[in-house]
């Protein structure tokens, strides 16, 4: 596979910016800060989900939503595809010859990448990344130099080592579980056994309880039958006792009506004296209306000068804060002048002190390299040093010098620095001068309108009191005078009830009727069954009595026959259950026998796995060294010297019969055999050829980024090599130069 393009919106310090690759080496060139690490950020983060910081701080400083896309032909398939990722939610592959989606959210993006990447499903790509593919910036011999349970950490994890120590681990939960399981099921045979043995004497508890059955029913069919006949008089001297008492009450409710209908007479006669009343009252009632009309007009109007008061006193307030602003400005704004000078001392300032720090590490680099006082490139006394000086107190001197300056030339650019915010300040407050004239010119004018507006309301707003009085006195009239258009309302609502009164009382003369021939079927019926011909509320209350004691003995044996049926259902329930607790002990059994045979191959596998761990470990570092010791060979052009990876993921160097350990290596061979064994794990674990390499020069000298830029360009069998760094070494020995920033 290989990348083709990357393009980049609103990501650190590129708004817009877009990168075009060829397979080969290409080497990324700029200068510090012009956002060459963003491009490898950029593919960590949409190809790898690897991300080091918070998406804010991935974020263009002020911008809402930042995207990256990356443009690759797959080695699987050899089609092109397009990675999008932004930082809101979305991340999806587009198909370009089918300009479709075909992966969409997070979990379905990282199932196309471990294809198309040749991975196995759920290979962290972080890691992957973060070792192999693009070790980040001064980190590249980092893991190396570190301690051997740091080693083991990063690379059990990336080797998929610790994946079976965790099979292993989480086996001992399953087996444990199996136990408990085999346990569980012994005691559900044991206590099935227990309840078992209690079967014989629940099926005699059955038999007894359904000949108790039948002979309830033959009671309750007799008492069943007393106290129907019993209900049926009650019924009758029920029905005689209502019909007496609706008598009763629709006597009381003929005279009731009676007395209303001749009360609608004398509303007639009072109705007639009141109409003239009627037409004073509703003339006094609208004249009040306009009145308290007018009351609130001019209440309105008090409040809106109220309004206008305290609109008055904020336009003076905020006419003395604009006016003091103004003269604040004019204060400051002579200041504005000095910046463009500053501006430029600050910079110039900026350019010496890096330069004399770049001087300053060089010949501390130069001082490492001074042994005995003889120069480290023609290896002979130094011809500059003057009697009695030593090549060390040489340069140390060279060291005061520039250190003086650079303390010199920083303390200066603190002070321009301050001077600079002063005068940008200044230039601020100059630009909001106009500004505030012209709002200091609208608060005048505003508070000239408001006043003319409040002066007039004041004079259209007199004579409330003399409104309020004249209110009072329509409202003693109107009192006075006694609401007759109400009384009005009521004679007519009372009048208006006549003919329904009149209804009313021929409808209780035929319910009256009506009861008494009903009244004489029903002393019919009791006159039959040995009754008097008048009702006796004795008798009625004597035979409602035994009605309720036949009841209450029907009620009593129905709810024996009740019990003994839910224990008779309960009693067939316990004997279903037996059957399904031996059904349950006999499947209890057979699931014993099965786990402890699963518990056997548990244990078995679970020992297989302990023992894969060191075994998949070794396998993997002897493919990973042999093909390391290979690049390393290629790189540094030397086939004299073999490079060992240990099983403690340490590098061991061999030259001539004897073993380097790393730390011992020089900077260049720490860097060339650090080179190896990442470029051997992409090789030896992924189809992955495509590998970053982000400042790899960091503390170099000029022939030692040289030799390494020479290393570099040795290395075959990758698609892409990508070398990020800030100086010009590597344009002439790469395939492709991209400069950014330029």
């Amino acid at each position: 596979m290989h990348i083709s393009r990357i393009e980049i919106e609103n990501i650190k310090s590129h708004a817009h910016a877009e990168f075009l690759f060829e397979r080969g080496t290409t080497a990324i060139t700029g200068a510090n800060g012009a956002g060459k690490t963003t491009i490898v950020e950029a593919v960590a983060w949409a190809m790898f989900d690897l991300l080091e910081y918070k998406k804010d701080e991935f974020l263009r400083r002020g911008e809402k939503k930042g995207w990256v896309k990356v443009t690759f032909f797959s080695g699987l398939d050899d089609r092109e595809y397009v990675i999008y990722r932004d930082t809101a939610a979305g991340y999806h592959v587009t198909d370009t010859q089918l300009n479709t989606r075909i992966a969409d959210k997070k979990d379905e993006v990282l199932r196309f990448l471990w294809l198309h990447l040749r991975l196995e499903p759920g290979t962290d790509l972080s890691s992957l990344f973060r070792e192999a593919v693009g070790v980040p910036q001064g980190t590249f011999t980092a893991v190396f130099l570190s301690a051997a349970s740091h080693r083991k950490g990063v690379f059990d994890q990336l080797l998929k080592v610790e994946e079976y120590r965790q099979a292993a681990a989480k086996l001992l939960d399953t087996s444990r579980l199996i136990e408990r399981r085999i346990a569980s099921a012994r005691e559900d045979i044991a206590r099935s056994e227990g309840e078992l043995a209690r079967s014989e004497a629940v099926e005699g508890e059955r038999k007894a309880a359904e000949t108790e059955l039948k002979e309830l029913s033959l009671e309750i069919a007799s008492l069943e039958k007393d106290a129907k006949t019993r209900r049926t008089i009650v019924a009758d001297l029920d029905d005689l006792g209502s019909t007496e008492n609706s008598r009763s009450t629709l006597e009381r409710d003929r005279i009731r009506l009676a007395d209303e209908i001749a009360a609608i007479d004398a509303a007639k006669t009072e109705l007639a004296s009141i109409g003239k009343h009627i037409a004073e009252q509703e003339k006094l009632e609208a004249h009040r209306t306009a009145l308290r009309e007018k009351a609130a007009a001019i209440s309105a109007m008090r409040q809106q000068i109220a309004s206008h008061d305290q609109h008055i006193l904020r336009l003076r307030e905020s006419y003395r804060a604009a006016t003091e602003q103004i003269r604040q400005a004019e204060s400051l704004a002579a200041a504005a002048v000095n910046a463009p000078v500053l501006e430029k001392r600050e910079t110039e300032l900026t350019h010496l002190i890096a330069a004399l720090k770049a001087r300053l590490e060089s010949d501390r680099k130069f001082q490492n390299e001074i042994r005995n006082g003889l120069c480290p490139i023609l290896s002979e006394k130094c011809l500059n040093l003057k009697p009695g000086q030593t090549l060390e107190t040489f340069v140390s001197s060279r060291f005061s010098e520039l250190t003086q300056e650079i303390d010199a030339a920083e303390t200066e650019k603190r002070t321009v620095t301050t001077d600079l915010r002063s005068a940008r300040d200044a230039e601020r407050q100059a630009a909001s001068l106009e500004p505030l004239r012209q709002r200091q010119a609208e608060l005048a004018a505003e508070g000239k309108h408001l006043a003319a507006d409040r002066d007039k309301l004041d004079a259209d707003a007199a004579g409330l009191a003399d409104v309020e009085n004249d209110i009072r006195t329509a409202d003693r009239c109107l009192t006075d005078l006694g609401d007759p258009r109400s009384r009005s309302r009521v004679l007519e609502a009372s009048i208006a009830r006549e003919e329904k009164l009149k209804s009313e009382i021929s409808q209780a003369e035929a319910l009256l009727a009506d009861l008494d021939r009903k009244r004489s079927e029903i002393i019919s019926r009791l006159a039959a069954k040995g009754f008097g011909e008048v009702y006796d509320r004795e008798t009625h209350l004597a035979e409602r009595s035994s009605l309720s004691s036949a009841e209450r003995r029907l009620a009593e044996k129905r709810a024996t026959q009740k019990a003994v049926s839910r224990r008779l259902e309960q009693i067939v329930a316990e004997i279903e259950r037996f059957a399904e607790i031996r059904k349950a002990a006999q499947s209890a059994l057979i699931e014993k026998e099965r786990l402890e045979m699963v518990g056997e191959a548990t244990a078995f596998i679970r020992d297989t796995l302990k023992e894969a761990a060191p075994r998949v470990a070794r396998s993997y570092v002897n493919h990973v060294s042999v093909e390391a010791n290979l690049l390393f060979r290629e790189i540094t052009g030397n086939g004299e010297r073999t490079l060992r990876w240990t099983e403690d993921y340490a590098i061991v160097l061999e030259e001539s019969g004897f073993e380097r350990p790393f730390v011992s290596l020089s900077g260049g061979e720490q860097m060339a055999a650090a080179l190896s064994v990442r470029l051997a794990l992409l090789k030896q674990l992924t189809d992955i050829r495509i590998a970053f390499f982000d400042e790899p020069t960091t503390n170099m000298d000029a022939d030692r980024r040289e030799n390494l830029a020479i290393e570099l360009s040795r290395i075959t069998h990758f698609d892409q090599l990508f070398v990020i760094s800030h100086d010009e070494t590597f344009d002439n020995y790469v395939d492709n130069v991209i400069l950014v920033g330029d």
